[in-house]
């Protein structure tokens, strides 16, 4: 039944991606809220359940854009490495993990889905790419995950309300 929400999710936020979130500037780059969300999701949820969320929020994202079929699915395949960083627990909040794992995988998303669209013969302005919208991107995304880390914390069955803050950092 998860799953089934989170496909509703997934569809939602890909629907709205591409039809009002173009209106949404901010350093020159628009929120990639289907990344966010798997990225928060792997984070919350843990690497098995990101096996499965990840390449469905990839495949609704390749869906409603004019991406190559398979391209966000395998430039989003990087979040579930990524979720390891959740079983370090060098910090007690899994917030501040989650915005270096959405920033992360938008420098990876950036990354690849560039060398695919090179790879398919689309000419790519790597230069200005990388410094005008894969960079911004992997800053706006970050500043836009608590958006979507707190809804899925929050009905995440193993949430713990006290532990979004900064908390504290472990130091053995």
């Amino acid at each position: 039944m998860k799953y089934v929400a989170v496909f509703a999710a997934v569809f939602f936020l890909a629907v709205l991606g591409v039809s009002a979130m173009p209106y949404v500037k901010v350093l020159g780059v628009t929120p990639d809220l289907v990344l966010i969300f798997a990225a928060c999701w792997a984070m919350v949820r843990g690497q098995r359940e990101a096996l499965v969320v990840v390449p469905l929020a990839g495949l609704m994202r390749d869906l409603t854009t004019s991406d190559p079929l398979g391209t966000s699915v395998l430039a989003l395949s990087p979040i579930v490495l990524l979720a390891a960083i959740r079983e370090l627990q060098a910090i007690e909040s899994g917030l501040v993990p989650a915005l270096v794992v959405v920033g992360i995988g938008s420098l990876s998303y950036g990354l690849l889905s560039m060398t695919v669209l090179a790879a398919t013969g689309q000419e790519m302005p790597w230069v200005d790419g990388l410094l005008w919208v894969v960079l911004p991107a992997a800053v706006v995304n970050a500043l836009f995950a608590p958006v979507l880390y707190l809804p899925v914390r929050w009905l995440s069955p193993t949430s713990r309300p006290g532990a979004v803050g900064l908390g504290r950092t472990i130091l053995s």
